[in-house]
């Protein structure tokens, strides 16, 4: 009789710590949290968009993830005639050296065998990082490298480079210069902003600017408590911007 209630509760136990780590899951993929990916294979003559970037373009705290992160609201925009993928890894930055290199992720490897038509090319917030950030000259060099290495072959892409996403403290911070959440620096960001905007005017490469920048600068209520990430409303602006430029 004994050993029929330790199994019982041997049991139980199980069943419960399984319905939690199920819970645990599904909460983490609904809300961008997982890191996984669901991007489909295109079709045939379809114009293939790769988003290339960071959490921002992965959409970490967006809820109802799969639907609503800004490449798959992108999908939506463009329709059919596109096939829109999501590139963006959480964490990543351009610098070589950096905490979390997007050149070291699976899938940076991805996003160039995929072999876009289009990219949508957003990323430089994670430098501003006291760690990985030297100076605007040593960014650039190293986000013209990341940049140009989508550029290769014969036929390369339409660019389409989108400005870093403003960055804001906490909600609850009383707080206006400095360190913001995850070590972001939101004046570092605003000049990374500034100097990716001239070098899509001055590179000699045709490339087109989506100022996501100047779209998110006045709206807090876009982003999540953190500050850093937008939320859906801001991922569906961010959407809509880059569904204009491409469809000019």
């Amino acid at each position: 009789m004994k050993d029929n209630k330790i199994l019982k509760v041997t049991i139980c136990t199980i069943v419960m710590l399984g319905l939690m780590l199920i819970g645990g899951n599904n909460y983490m993929y609904n809300n961008g949290l997982s890191g996984k990916y669901v991007n489909t294979e295109p079709k045939e003559g379809q114009i293939k968009v790769a988003c290339v970037g960071d959490s921002i373009t992965y959409g970490h705290g967006v809820s109802g993830w799969k639907e609503n992160n800004y490449p798959a609201v992108l999908q939506e925009l463009l329709g059919e005639e596109y096939h829109v993928a999501n590139f963006g890894s959480s964490g990543a930055c351009v610098n070589p050296e950096g905490d979390q290199p997007y050149m070291d992720r699976e899938v940076y490897q991805a996003a160039l065998e995929y072999d876009a038509d289009i990219i949508v090319f957003m990323i430089g917030t994670n430098d501003s990082k006291p760690e990985n950030w030297t100076d605007i000259e040593g960014f650039m060099e190293d986000y013209t490298a990341l940049l140009g290495s989508f550029l290769e072959g014969e036929n390369a892409p339409e660019v389409y480079v989108g400005l870093c996403a403003e960055a804001y403290y906490k909600e609850d911070a009383d707080q206006s210069t400095g360190i913001a959440s995850y070590d972001i620096q939101p004046a570092i960001v605003d000049e990374i902003a500034e100097a990716i905007e001239l070098h899509t005017i001055t590179s000699g490469f045709a490339m087109k600017t989506v100022d996501v920048h100047s779209l998110t600068e006045a709206h807090p209520e876009w982003f999540e408590a953190d500050g850093i990430h937008p939320n859906n409303d801001g991922a569906k602006a961010i959407a809509e911007a880059v569904a204009e430029e491409i469809q000019k």
